[in-house]
């Protein structure tokens, strides 16, 4: 299971949307400083949180604020990742080959591959929905919460 630990921002009815803050591993990577990856990430907007919406069947009431854990089962990641990425490759590889088996141009084996892709993505597209249910994030778990003191909780800005 990979899980991520973050914080409710709203709640919906059997699903709540969790703010996590994107995490990089470059600060441990001894490679870092010639790294591209590195300097992209350093350069990069301001933008260090994401939203991930997550089923709560947990049964347990959550409210906004709480601290939550949320999981996805690793199996049903390499499943949904294997529908997305290998299905247009597959297809891409058989316009190749058929491209070549019939003897056509270099210009023709190409844009016949670039056809097997591009009909690859329309599978991909029909069983979208279902790979969604496939890897569906999950509420592990509430982390109690314990306040010494009152806790101010801070106001989200509006956006227009």
């Amino acid at each position: 299971m990979i899980e991520e630990q973050g914080r409710v921002v709203t709640v919906e009815d059997g699903a709540v949307w969790v703010e996590s803050i994107r995490k990089t591993t470059c600060s441990s990577c001894s490679a870092k400083n010639g790294c591209g990856q590195h300097l992209a990430e350093k350069y990069k907007s301001s933008k260090t949180h994401s939203y991930i919406r997550a089923v709560n069947e947990t049964g347990s009431a959550i409210k906004e604020y709480d601290e939550v854990v949320i999981g996805i089962p690793e199996d049903s990641l390499m499943k949904a990742s294997m529908v997305v990425y290998l299905l247009p490759l597959l297809s891409m590889m058989a316009g190749l080959w058929l491209g070549s088996f019939l003897v056509l141009g270099d210009l023709a084996t190409v844009l016949l591959a670039l056809s097997g892709l591009a009909a690859g993505f329309v599978p991909v597209r029909m069983l979208g929905q279902k790979a969604g249910e496939l890897c569906r994030v999950q509420v592990l778990k509430v982390i109690p919460r314990q306040l010494d003191e009152p806790e101010l909780v801070p106001m989200r800005p509006w956006v227009a």
